[in-house]
């Protein structure tokens, strides 16, 4: 529990009323209990404050909050960055502090910092070093050489594999598997994979593939997140690299050499090949796809389920399979729905020109 003046000089807030009411979370006004604190910065959630059974809300702008049954209120303006406090605040309420569980392998020639927090079936390997304040959830897989710096979270059932280096305050949500090895193969000739399209006939271009194994590892910028069932795959001979303050969402796939710039965004689904240069602060939509080997300029963002095989320059806003300029990309799915009434007119003049040439007398 928290009280309504501690929950304001954490956002930096004037509160007003009772101070020192006790709240256990946030809720929206109709779902509300009477220990709760309704959130209504936005509009739409003030109307529900008649009906709530809160005692404390935080509210965008002063009304007759009296009148409404509350008995304490704080006016807060901002309401995406208030709610990003206030649920802040709140996840750090509920973190429990265990220690180190005695159902733990962990080598030795593990170096663990101050305060630590690991969980029961925790596997840490040999030559790691982990920072201060840096909380391991139960079962997650730790490989040799492997560095985590401060203040980090890593939630249930992660795999962080051998040669990877993690910055501070990085959090990686259940089932991230960092390290697992590239998808990287050849023939067993050493040809050219694509060869077997030319060579039908070769029986020697019909022999399988032969892994290219991954011998590099991963390094990650400080302020990272990556979220659930992600993987980001090791580098073949250099590393992988995802920047500082980068924000990976679930179920993403990064390919292994891929190099991935600062402050970028990349949403649910998105599939990164092979050797890519990401600059910095590129959004990514749900979905999209890019092709080995390609460059991606800073700032530039990709809608959802666009798919790239095209070198992008920096601060383009492109769309679409294949990939071009939002502009190029809505003018052509203009002119694909004009297509039908284009079709219709065209059918339209033949027959005319057939009427008009069936009259013309033949010599």
């Amino acid at each position: 529990m928290i009280s309504l003046a501690e929950i304001a000089k954490a956002l930096g807030c004037k509160f007003y009323g009772n101070g020192n009411l006790m709240v256990s979370s946030p809720s929206e006004p109709e779902d509300a209990n009477s220990d709760q604190l309704a959130l209504a910065i936005d509009k739409k959630y003030l109307e529900q404050l008649s009906d709530t059974k809160a005692k404390a809300a935080i509210i965008g702008e002063k009304v007759d909050w009296h009148s409404r049954g509350l008995e304490g209120v704080i006016i807060a303006k901002n309401s995406k960055l208030v709610l990003a406090k206030v649920n802040h605040l709140f996840s750090q309420m509920l973190k429990v502090k265990l220690g180190i569980s005695d159902q733990t392998n962990i080598s030795k020639k593990t170096i663990v910092g101050l305060n630590p927090s690991i969980g029961s079936y925790v596997t840490i390997a040999e030559n790691v070093t982990i920072g201060d304040n840096v909380s391991i959830e139960n079962s997650v897989s730790i490989g040799t050489n492997v560095t985590i710096g401060d203040n980090c979270l890593i939630k249930s059932g992660v795999r962080i594999e051998n040669n990877t280096c993690i910055g501070d305050r990085f959090i990686g949500h259940q089932n991230v598997v960092i390290g697992s090895d590239g998808f990287s193969f050849t023939t067993q000739n050493g040809g050219s994979i694509f060869e077997r399209l030319t060579n039908n006939n070769d029986s020697k271009s019909k022999v399988g593939f032969k892994k290219v194994h991954s011998i590099g590892g991963v390094v990650i910028g400080n302020d990272v997140e990556i979220g659930a069932n992600s993987c980001i795959d090791k580098g073949t001979i250099k590393n992988t690299v995802i920047g500082s303050g980068t924000k990976i969402d679930n179920l993403v796939h990064i390919g292994h050499n891929v190099i991935i710039g600062k402050n970028c965004l990349i949403c649910g689904q998105v599939g990164i090949a092979g050797s890519c240069i990401i600059g910095d602060d590129v959004i990514m939509g749900g979905q999209v796809g890019i092709a080995d080997n390609l460059v991606v300029g800073e700032s530039t963002v990709l809608a959802g389920k666009t798919g790239l095989s095209i070198n992008v320059a920096a601060r383009k806003f492109m769309m679409g399979n294949p990939a071009m300029e939002m502009t190029k990309n809505i003018e052509s799915y203009k002119a694909l729905r004009r297509l039908p009434r284009l079709q219709k007119k065209v059918a339209e003049l033949s027959n005319l020109v057939q009427k008009l040439l069936s009259k013309i007398p033949n010599k």
